[in-house]
């Protein structure tokens, strides 16, 4: 009986090109659809840099789109690294060094080219005695604070309420925590601010005195940030965060600190999908006693539970398929949220069953509704 071997979702190959640090893709092995959700994703610049040593690249029609995508990075990232070179010589001297945070960190830490990590904005970390210093040298340096949301929201926030500065373009978020307090995470004793403490580590930042997470602690912070709700844009970015931090971090990863950090810890779950994902493409090598580590000290995943939220990924993060009238993105989002609930498994698995009977139901009675004739 002839084998059929089930498909790769379509970015996975460049995903593993950069695992590999290979440069030596065919563009042709990419189709009209994927070419554009790469660069929706943010990972047009990646998909550019690893095929333009394909000699017949040029002549796809959707080679300008990745030209422009890449040229675009580098002149966002450009502006976004000088912006904060900007703010870390101006706070020198008057504040605790800044403590660099999500893609402004790792950009310059790990990826091969800054520009091939998007980011929307720019986030580091203060703490509450340096805070009213760091805002006021922001209005200083042109920014200036706005949100649609009302100014209560960001008192008990873990960021400030966001600067913009009109002419460079750039969004600023001031860091308290790493997440809200009174969220789920702001609970955890990983993310705690004793905890926080112990994992700052002194770097550089273009030659400037800088703070960052430890390797471990980015670690679970990648992993927790990415999984609190079902992004579907730019969802895979943080896939090949973890993808750079473990292929070129020259320090070992204490992995047996992280187990014991995630003792009851609701990030244990996100940690243990996210690796899996990884080991399942071969997009990292993490040793068999990690994950199984990991596994026993999360309660929401099985079996099943796994290779559902694993398949959402494939259709919908890297694969970008599109969304119908039961599986929306709102209700995507919570067959996400409800299949990673703190356990058991079996539980979460009836709760999503419930949720889509019910919503086959009434998608069922509004059909009947409507071909009802007056």
């Amino acid at each position: 009986m002839r084998q059929f071997s089930k498909r790769e979702p379509h970015l996975i190959p460049l995903l593993r090109a950069a695992s590999q640090g290979r440069q030596n893709l065919m563009l042709g092995a990419f189709d009209e659809a994927q070419i554009p959700w790469a660069v929706e994703t943010g990972l047009g610049p990646l998909l550019f840099q690893t095929t333009k040593a394909d000699p017949k690249a040029a002549r796809s029609p959707l080679w300008p789109l990745l030209q422009g995508a890449d040229l675009t990075a580098r002149m966002i990232t450009a502006e976004q690294l000088d912006a904060m070179s900007e703010i870390i010589d101006a706070c020198e001297g008057l504040v605790s060094p800044l403590t660099l945070l999500k893609g402004i960190s790792i950009c310059e830490q790990y990826y091969p080219e800054p520009h091939l990590r998007p980011m929307r904005d720019i986030d580091f970390l203060v703490g509450d005695a340096d805070l009213p210093a760091v805002e006021s040298i922001l209005l200083k340096l042109g920014y200036r604070q706005q949100s649609k949301s009302s100014p209560e929201l960001y008192k008990n926030h873990h960021h400030s309420m966001p600067f913009f500065h009109s002419q460079r373009g750039i969004w600023v978020e001031v860091h308290r925590g790493l997440f809200p307090s009174k969220s789920r995470f702001g609970a955890d004793k990983v993310f705690s601010a004793e905890n926080l403490k112990t994992q700052l580590r002194p770097s550089e930042f273009q030659g400037q005195k800088i703070s960052r997470l430890s390797n471990e602690l980015q670690i679970v912070y990648i992993a927790s940030h990415w999984a609190r709700s079902f992004n579907v844009v730019g969802g895979i970015v943080a896939i090949l965060d973890l993808i750079y931090l473990l292929r070129n971090t020259k320090e070992a990863v204490h992995w047996e600190q992280v187990i014991d950090w995630l003792h009851g810890s609701v990030a244990s779950t996100y940690l243990y999908l996210i690796l899996t994902y990884l080991v399942k493409y071969r997009l990292s090598a993490i040793a068999p006693g990690i994950l199984h580590g990991l596994f026993l000290r999360q309660r929401s995943l099985g079996n099943m539970n796994l290779k559902i939220a694993h398949s959402l990924i494939d259709r919908y993060l890297v694969d970008g398929k599109a969304f119908g009238r039961i599986l929306s993105l709102r209700n995507l989002d919570i067959l996400w949220k409800t299949l990673l609930l703190p356990g058991p498994p079996s539980r979460n698995l009836v709760l999503v069953a419930r949720h889509f009977l019910r919503l086959r139901t009434r998608l069922y009675r509004l059909k009947q509704m409507l071909d009802l004739k007056p």
